[in-house]
């Protein structure tokens, strides 16, 4: 240190008497002194002593430089390998045999030419889970990209202009994207007369669903404008000859998709309208590859399937019967209680949180978990009557609070709906309004609906606070909170 003097004096070519913490030539002349520590230098342009660039002419000729920016992305997958890698353990890294995800390319077709739909559907593809919510799986993507471009001679398919649509309304707003929207649904009534035919029952049933999610993603969907649009089509896939061509391994992932908005919906109409109407069909999984487990529909969903079947029965369960056919039948009953004891299990009897861990837990894992806490404290309250101050019941609540505390953002609305309405205490009721702030805040997701969900959240807590006695039913409460909006609220 101080050898060859401070830095200030190296560049005026000076002796320097290399004083600590200044030198004398600095406090004299007034300088600021850079003092003696390590400093990174990089060559000045013409430096060819100390050049870092390779002029190889003849590779500069043969090589010519393309004006695209390009980019080395590092993703999780490439940290966790390295990190197995260089631990060394050989088991460790069989892991990530056959586990790479390759990005799927956009191909498109002759018919889009302009740069303006261009740009639309490269923000749809990266952009999937702010316009289509928690369903968000890349093979949902994919195969409405797949479905939008697959004539390049039909420029009115309305899955694609579903998707203009839906992308112009993030991008420019409703102004803009009106113009697809009405190209869609005028492509849609054209084809009404068709949905016969395979082809034209597909994209009928995706643009109908893209056309439900770009009123969800309007500020009018507080009006419920979503309905007429899925009430569509729950009419198409249960009244349509051709829908059993569609129950094939290929339509898995967007059979789910309609599965678990429909069965959001079901909740939805079962406690917005009282006694209950429904919407004349009841939610069924179709998708082929659907077990009992519920494994497959995870990784389209976010959800497992056998609590969204708990969901449906819970539902039908506690219905206020208008007419002898719909009440519920013993078989329903046995089949409800094999899927509360399958979830129980998978929750475990210490929750899906047991301990603090270094390694971050999968987001995916816990949303799923999250729905299944969720489905037990649902059932508990509406099926089983069970009370709020419940040992055990309380215990699923407290496994909820953690899920939510370490997603930090929800945007699943109906387990956040179902454990916030849990929430006892100021501390529980001050980590879920910060979970719904957080969740609003969040640009990249679709979060316009938290904001009623919020607000009915809100209502609960003061029906809970305002009946000191406990003696109000649960189902009574959520019925009064849900109904009393003007409109039909969103819960998917």
């Amino acid at each position: 240190m101080g050898a060859k003097g401070c830095w200030t004096c190296r560049e005026r070519k000076v002796r320097c008497d290399s004083r600590w913490p200044t030198c004398g030539n600095c406090t004299k002349a007034r300088r600021v002194c850079q003092g003696y520590g390590i400093q990174l230098s990089w060559p000045r342009d013409g430096d060819r002593k100390r050049a870092i660039t390779l002029h190889d002419t003849h590779r500069a000729m043969k090589l010519p430089r393309s004006k695209a920016r390009r980019f080395l992305n590092a993703y999780s997958w490439d940290m966790a390998l390295s990190a197995e890698l260089e631990n060394g353990t050989t088991p460790a890294v069989a892991r990530y045999h056959r586990s790479m995800q390759l990005p799927h390319p956009i191909y498109l077709p002759p018919a889009v030419t302009s740069k303006e739909e261009s740009h639309l559907i490269g923000f749809f593809h990266e952009s999937t889970s702010l316009m289509l919510g928690p369903t968000d799986a890349e093979a949902l993507t994919q195969f409405i990209l797949r479905i939008a471009l697959s004539d390049s001679s039909d420029t009115t398919n309305p899955v694609l202009q579903g998707v203009l649509a839906l992308a112009s309304l993030q991008l420019h707003g409703s102004s803009k994207s009106f113009r697809y929207k009405r190209l869609a649904v005028s492509s849609i009534v054209k084809e009404s007369t068709d949905w016969l035919d395979e082809k034209s029952l597909l994209q009928n049933l995706v643009a109908t669903m893209l056309l439900y999610h770009y009123e969800l993603s309007l500020e009018s969907s507080s009006k419920g404008t979503w309905v007429v649009f899925f009430c569509a089509v729950k009419r198409i896939i249960n009244t349509s000859p051709a829908m059993n061509k569609l129950v094939r391994q290929e339509y898995s992932v967007f059979l789910d998709w309609i599965y678990y908005h429909e069965v959001l919906s079901e909740f939805t109409i079962r406690h917005w309208k009282v006694p209950y109407d429904g919407c004349g069909f009841a939610p069924t999984a179709r998708s082929p590859r659907m077990d009992g487990t519920g494994s497959m529909a995870e990784e389209s969903i976010g959800c497992p399937k056998n609590v969204l079947e708990l969901i449906v029965h819970t539902c039908r369960r506690t219905i206020v019967a208008s007419s002898p056919e719909m009440q519920y039948t013993n078989a329903e009953l046995e089949r409800a209680k094999v899927l509360e004891q399958k979830i129980s299990t998978a929750v475990g009897e210490f929750g899906p949180i047991r301990a603090p861990c270094a390694i971050a837990m999968d987001r995916s894992a816990m949303v799923s978990d999250l729905h299944r806490v969720a489905c037990l404290i649902y059932a508990n309250r509406a099926a089983h009557c069970v009370s709020g101050t419940d040992f055990r019941h309380r215990r699923l609540v407290r496994e909820g609070m953690l899920l939510l505390g370490e997603l930090e953002t929800c945007q699943n609305a109906w387990p956040l709906f179902i454990i916030a309405c849990e929430a006892v205490d100021d501390g529980q009721r001050l980590a879920i309004l910060d979970v719904c702030e957080r969740t609003r805040q969040d640009r990249r997701q679709r979060s316009s609906h938290i904001h009623s969900i919020q607000n009915m959240i809100k209502a609960v807590w003061n029906q809970h606070d305002l009946d000191a006695d406990d003696r109000i039913d649960y189902l009574a409460i959520l019925d009064a909170v849900i109904s009393g909006l003007p409109f039909m609220p969103l819960f998917a």
